[in-house]
């Protein structure tokens, strides 16, 4: 999938340095030990994976995450930060069995169906008995999601086919949150791709994180 909002292409420039070009307009050096391929996945779906983590979900060590949609470009990614960040547990769920047994290669503790029958309580028996605290959805899963949800819990929002509607007083009540994310803001702001991205290679560089192509 090519948008202008992508990464669109590696370029070499004088001196031989390897730059990422992002949205046509924005250079990042790339690292030693990272692939033109590799800087291509990480400059957008790396970008988004650190961002859901980092920026809206704020994930903290020993927290409980649900990965859905784990063998996709972002979710490959997720899987594998949650991991570098010192999650707690890592959850994923996918519809097919191969892609259940790939998202727990790339670290993620358990793997569950994703279908939307009893998928809160898949959830909830794959952390152990207990809510969870962060999960990051692509669409479809926000119901389930939220009846898998720890108080103080964060959920976030990233897909393009977000249409389900969320309940206030069901927030307030439970002392959760619903946060969305759009890669294209941070076109506007080149410091967050910046930030994400140096930390990306840098993680790859040294073979913590292995960037994998979506289907």
């Amino acid at each position: 999938m090519r948008t202008a909002e992508a990464a669109d292409e590696i370029r070499v420039e004088d001196g031989g340095r390897r730059v990422v070009v992002v949205a046509g307009r924005l250079r990042l050096p790339v690292s030693a030990g990272v692939t033109d391929d590799q800087a291509l996945t990480l400059a957008r779906a790396g970008t988004t994976a650190w961002h859901l983590l980092r920026t809206c979900a704020h994930l903290r060590p020993d927290e409980s995450i649900v990965v859905h949609d784990a063998a996709s470009e972002v979710g490959a990614i997720a899987v594998q930060l949650a991991r570098s960040f010192a999650a707690g547990r890592v959850i994923a769920t996918e519809s097919s069995q191969s892609r259940r047994r790939r998202a727990v290669k790339l670290g993620a503790d358990i793997a569950v169906e994703s279908g939307r029958d009893g998928l809160a309580e898949r959830l909830i028996a794959a952390n152990e008995g207990k809510q969870v605290d962060v999960v990051l959805d692509p669409g479809g899963t926000l119901k389930a999601s939220l009846d898998a949800l720890a108080p103080f819990g964060r959920i976030v929002c990233y897909g393009a086919d977000q249409d389900e509607s969320v309940r206030l007083t069901g927030l307030l009540g439970g002392s959760q949150a619903v946060i969305g994310f759009r890669f294209e803001h941070t076109l506007e702001r080149p410091d967050m791709i910046a930030r994400a991205v140096s930390e990306l290679f840098g993680l790859t560089s040294a073979g913590r994180l292995r960037p994998v192509a979506g289907d």
